[in-house]
């Protein structure tokens, strides 16, 4: 826990006082916006083109690492969540589950910092826009849980650091495989992960 937890956090909770439709956003940003990026994610999948859906698997996989170290983070160290350190209001349902590090904040950064990394995403028309907007989510979702209560705000930036580093990871990876040759790279044609063109 940080020292500026307890009033940071007490800044950024919501209270009694708190407009019906700042927690309503929250409780959205928290809820409904997970989802909605889940289905987008599925969506593009499906139509996206093969270098495009190349870059969103490496993503997806960044944030599957990052969740599986988020859960070894939990499981070996808990940590305790406001409620049960008696700060602030709870505007959300939570069980006792070990809060550091935010599964919400980690998984939301991990796509961001995905999509950042992500070649052909980047060259899209759209891409730089859609990338901007991964991480407004992230950042939306992190104030969120903290806004509603469930999370400390160090948990939420120990999830946004869990989810950048394991996709920078992933991403590493990546590039190392496709500079291994044409089995990882497409049918032997360069690949926008890696600064040598491909063999013929």
């Amino acid at each position: 826990m940080l020292p500026f937890d307890h009033a940071l956090f007490l800044s950024l909770n919501a209270d009694p006082g708190t407009p019906a439709f700042v927690v309503a956003a929250a409780k959205w940003l928290s809820l409904g916006l997970p989802s909605c990026l889940f289905g987008t994610m599925i969506g593009a999948l499906a139509f996206a083109t093969r270098p495009v859906r190349r870059d969103l698997l490496v993503t997806i996989a960044g944030i599957a690492l990052a969740a599986m170290i988020a859960y070894v983070i939990r499981q070996h160290w808990p940590s305790l969540r406001p409620a049960q350190l008696g700060w602030g209001i709870q505007w959300l349902e939570h069980g006792a589950r070990a809060g550091f590090p935010s599964m919400h904040a980690t998984q939301a950064f991990a796509l961001a910092q995905g999509l950042l990394f992500a070649p052909h995403v980047r060259r899209m028309t759209r891409g730089l826009p859609v990338i901007a907007t991964a991480w407004l989510c992230a950042f939306g979702i992190a104030w969120s849980r903290v806004c509603l209560g469930v999370h400390t705000p160090s948990d939420v930036i120990g999830g946004a650091a869990t989810g950048i580093v394991a996709a920078c990871l992933i991403a590493a990876a990546a590039r190392q495989l496709l500079r291994r040759g044409p089995m990882f790279n497409g049918r032997g044609r360069s690949s926008a992960y890696s600064s040598r063109p491909a063999l013929p």
